[in-house]
């Protein structure tokens, strides 16, 4: 099960950056499903270069979800990437979890200034709790 929802395109332009941006804000994952691609936009279709990395939240790299941190290279007229997030499942429940994936500036490492540069992945549980019998 994958669901997309909280799309950057209902942002006001003000609060976009220019350049990059992610496609959608929030994304929703079941641990079943192994993977997710995350879209990266390259919003003026000129060559560029972003750096895209995971930042743990609830969710824990090596335990829930593989570290992303790589570069995307866009080469003239290319306007989106993706970027694969590989899920780890197991068989113990616990409850949903996040992660976050940031656009950063190749050069610097900063952080890209705008609402669209960040977004939250949910990893959802597809594992039932135990049951205690009396």
């Amino acid at each position: 099960m994958r669901q997309e929802h909280e799309h950057a395109e209902f942002l006001e332009e003000s609060t976009k950056n220019k350049y990059f941006g992610f496609k959608c804000l929030h994304y929703s994952v079941s641990e079943a499903s192994k993977s997710l691609r995350v879209m990266v936009l390259n919003k003026t279709g000129e060559a560029g270069v972003v750096r895209v990395a995971t930042i743990d939240d609830a969710a824990k790299a090596g335990e829930d979800y593989e570290a992303v941190d790589t570069q995307l290279v866009f080469a003239k007229n290319e306007k989106e990437k993706f970027v694969e997030v590989i899920i780890h499942d197991d068989d113990s429940w616990e409850p949903d979890e996040d992660f976050f994936m940031q656009l950063y500036d190749v050069n610097t490492d900063a952080e890209l200034d705008g609402k669209d540069c960040k977004t939250r992945i949910t990893i959802i549980d597809d594992d039932k709790p135990g049951a205690i019998y009396f």
